[in-house]
């Protein structure tokens, strides 16, 4: 992701660095970043009230947070797509973290305020479809399946097909509601 992106900012020509880094220990001075913009990535974060504080702490004041989450999985199809395939691999680490983990992000608004930002959540819903069920699991199931043992793998996959495509086989609306956070710092 980090090579694209810097493909990209160095053909437009834009004034962008970009840094590796964990949202717990951001690899940067105090107040020297301008915008944090984290694209489905706070869900996967294990100790997200470190990752409020750090966010809060690299952004200058007045420096901006957008960040986006999906809803559960009643609400996002995406989710429920990888929570139905995940639930054949094993426990994960910690609990709390994954697809689905911020669907209700009140507790991480509430860090973030804490932290010293002031913040919003906007909300939206997303569709897209698949052809059918196979275009939609080579595209989804890296994510949750793709170390799983042959069998788990087509267990994961069989469960995946009688909850998200009952009457068989064939093109699928995926409904994904998704939670912008937007905040600056105070």
């Amino acid at each position: 992701m980090l090579a694209i992106a810097r493909q990209r900012a160095a053909s437009a020509e834009a004034n962008i660095t970009f840094i590796e880094g964990r949202a717990e220990a951001i690899p940067a001075d105090a107040a020297s970043i301008d915008a944090v913009l984290a694209s489905l990535s706070l869900m996967y974060v294990i100790d997200r009230e470190a990752a409020a504080r750090e966010i809060a702490r690299v952004l200058r004041p007045g420096g901006r947070l957008v960040a986006a989450v999906w809803a559960g999985p009643e609400r996002a199809d995406i989710v429920l797509f990888q929570q139905t395939a995940g639930s054949f691999a094993p426990e994960p680490p910690v609990p709390g973290v994954g697809p689905g983990a911020l669907g209700d992000p009140a507790s991480f608004l509430a860090q973030l305020v804490g932290a010293g930002l002031k913040v919003q959540v906007e909300t939206e819903t997303v569709e897209f479809t698949f052809d059918n069920f196979e275009s939609a699991w080579d595209a989804l199931a890296a994510v949750t399946a793709s170390r799983l043992e042959p069998e788990r793998a087509e267990a994961a996959k069989a469960a995946v097909r009688k909850t998200m495509w009952p009457k068989g086989d064939g093109s699928r609306c995926f409904r994904n509601e998704t939670h912008f956070i937007i905040g600056h710092r105070t």
